[in-house]
């Protein structure tokens, strides 16, 4: 039996990066002193990070400059994300509280889903479910407008739209792992 390609197993890891972001919320129904959660949190973050590295690689080369860098915005987002959260949580230790990363690492996925979901329609990159990722951009554009309420607690809007985000991208780690089709590099003239 043939190991998998890389990028399927990349896929793999965007599905469980998403699939743990999605549940972060609910902690604590898992663990009530939160823990484990850091932990959980950088587990689920270095498997969305892997994701979206075979993201870039598979489909990078077939989506022209807007799709490269929506891709690279991607991979920026995560990574301001994850160390946001990891300098939130250690606030406490350093005295400094860097949850504005995490809010820029929300914008970068967000608009780097919106600019890949346009290349993706425009240069028919993905096999199916084109509009996959503008409407996933979409979605965090409509999480990142619902914020929270003024006491802190999340509202059902904030949790809705948060948790279609993370279904967009698990669907697009779907879609990176069940595609087997050959990498051809599509050029325009201005590219050349």
């Amino acid at each position: 039996m043939p190991l998998p390609k890389p990028t399927r197993l990349g896929g793999l890891a965007l599905m469980l990066g998403a699939l743990i972001f999605s549940l972060t919320k609910a902690r604590g129904y898992v663990d009530p002193n939160d823990s484990l959660l850091l932990y959980f949190m950088l587990v689920g973050f270095a498997a969305w990070l892997l994701g979206l590295a075979a993201l870039y690689v598979r489909y990078a080369p077939i989506s022209g400059k807007l799709g490269k860098t929506g891709l690279g915005m991607s991979f920026v987002g995560m990574v301001l994300l994850t160390v946001g959260h990891l300098f939130t949580f250690m606030s406490f230790v350093i005295g400094v509280d860097l949850f504005l990363l995490v809010i820029l690492g929300v914008f970068g996925l967000m608009i780097g889903a919106l600019l890949f979901g346009i290349a993706a329609l425009w240069r028919v990159v993905l096999p199916r479910w084109r509009a996959l990722p503008l409407v996933t951009g979409l979605m965090g554009a409509a999480w990142f407008l619902s914020s929270g309420s003024d006491d802190g607690s999340l509202t059902f809007g904030f949790m809705f739209f948060r948790t279609l985000f993370a279904l967009g991208w698990l669907l697009m780690g779907f879609v990176l792992f069940s595609d087997r089709r050959e990498v051809v590099e599509k050029l325009t003239p201005q590219e050349v």
